[in-house]
């Protein structure tokens, strides 16, 4: 009884001197190879359980990819049995099979990692391009809406006020009927480069369609989103199209109406939207190059002169 007694604690010992037959040092080696064997184990299975969603073309290589992190795995289990057993040569060859598998994995991986990193360039540009208006370099309503989503994930301040500002320009019809089309983008393009000179980094200039644009003010509160729109509305005066140079007597004076509204917490775009598109139809109503601001207090728009 007392031999069983004895053997026991002496089979539970690690094998090896390197051990030192310290428990915490067995311990801290066994749950590291235990954890690290668990997160390779994971990793084909979540490769097998999304492999749908692969391209055929690339289904084999996540296939070999998925054997070489499974294989590691098994070299880990390996590792934590040789603690107590003596199995060295088993561990030995699997871990020659385990770096057959990865030669081989970096030998395919080397022939298609050139296509897989422009392919992942030609989607990330190509998203690029679907959220940029074509005509004036500026975000479209579609990088409005990833913007507005990105301010929203990253507002980890709630109490930190965000604006956005909706900008109409006035009697733009007159310019496209007494210059043209070509004269009209090319008014759009210098609205745009203002907007994008008058606004800070972190802010979004969009252009909605038409005249219409939108300024996404990030950290911004109604009286600083106030100061840009004024000072917004200043530099449009000064825009000056070239034949205009040549001809003073048809000259336009550009002039734009500005709708502000505050992005309120857990606030839709929808809704903001359609605030400042409130604002925005209040500083029409009251005449050309106007300022508008939706109120945090009473939401109705307060109109602001000349």
């Amino acid at each position: 009884m007392m031999l069983a007694g004895v053997s026991l604690p002496l089979a539970l010992m690690p094998h090896g001197s390197c051990f030192f037959w310290d428990p915490w040092l067995t311990a801290l080696h066994v749950v590291a190879d235990a954890g690290v064997a668990l997160a390779y184990f994971s990793i084909p299975l979540l490769l097998f359980l999304y492999r749908d969603r692969a391209a055929a073309t690339t289904q084999p290589l996540l296939l070999l990819f998925a054997a070489f992190i499974l294989s590691c795995g098994l070299g880990h289990g390996f590792r934590i049995w040789n603690i107590w057993h003596a199995h060295y040569w088993l561990e030995g060859s699997w871990m020659m099979v385990t770096a057959m598998i990865s030669l081989y994995t970096a030998w395919e991986l080397k022939q298609v990692m050139p296509l897989l990193l422009s392919t992942q360039k030609d989607l990330l540009d190509t998203q690029q391009l679907l959220e940029k208006d074509d005509l004036t370099g500026v975000a479209n309503r579609r990088g409005l809406e990833t913007a507005f989503q990105r301010l929203v994930l990253q507002s980890v301040e709630p109490e930190l006020d965000h604006a956005l500002l909706l900008l109409d320009l006035d009697d733009f019809k007159q310019v496209n009927d007494t210059y043209g089309h070509g004269v009209g983008d090319l008014l759009l393009r210098l609205v745009a480069e203002k907007l994008c000179d008058r606004t800070r980094s972190l802010d979004t200039v969009v252009r909605l369609g038409g005249d219409e644009f939108a300024i996404l003010l990030a950290g911004c509160s109604l009286a600083g989103a106030n100061l840009i729109a004024q000072d917004i509305r200043r530099a449009m005066t000064s825009i000056r199209l070239p034949m205009q140079e040549q001809e003073p007597s048809q000259r336009f004076q550009v002039t734009a109406s500005i709708g502000i509204a505050p992005i309120q917490p857990v606030m839709p775009l929808g809704q903001c939207y359609d605030q400042a598109d409130q604002a925005l139809y209040q500083a029409k109503r009251r005449g050309k190059n106007q300022i508008a601001i939706v109120s945090c207090q009473t939401q109705a728009p307060q109109v602001q002169g000349l």
